[in-house]
């Protein structure tokens, strides 16, 4: 999910200046994995007059991916004691048996800069996710 990130200038909406760095020493503005501070926030600068726009173009930061593995089992059992069509089927299911956290996007924490050029604390924060935890059901199905 691309992301776009804001200083806090004006009503608009100001797009950050991205901070030339050595690349040796630039990881990306991305930590993944970290929910704590998903933004590097060292590779964002404020923009130098608050007039001007920053080069940090419209979402071009992504958001964190999301993955999930489900798995079912089904097992048909005919019962002809009862009829010549009636069956029992019986269902074991698994919901993100992997258990991986799927976090969600900072939507709420997309401005890192305040109207005094400093840091917002809570930038990048990541404060829920998107798929809920392992899940699993078992079911009886009788079909006739």
């Amino acid at each position: 999910m691309p992301l776009t990130l804001k200083a806090g200038v004006s009503t608009r909406a100001v797009v950050l200046l991205f901070v030339a760095v050595l690349p040796s020493e630039l990881v990306g503005p991305v930590n993944p994995g970290n929910p704590n501070s998903y933004l590097n926030l060292q590779c964002f600068q404020f923009p130098s007059i608050p007039t001007v726009l920053g080069n940090l173009g419209r979402n071009s930061v992504v958001g964190p991916g999301l993955a999930e593995v489900d798995f079912s089992l089904f097992k048909d059992t005919p019962a002809k004691r009862i009829s010549e069509t009636f069956q029992v089927e019986f269902r074991a299911e698994a919901f993100n048996i992997l258990n991986r956290a799927n976090f969600q996007a900072p939507l709420d924490h997309l401005q890192i800069f305040d109207q005094n050029s400093a840091l917002v604390p809570g930038a990048g924060l990541i404060d829920a996710t998107t798929t809920s935890s392992r899940q699993m059901q078992l079911g009886l199905k009788f079909i006739w």
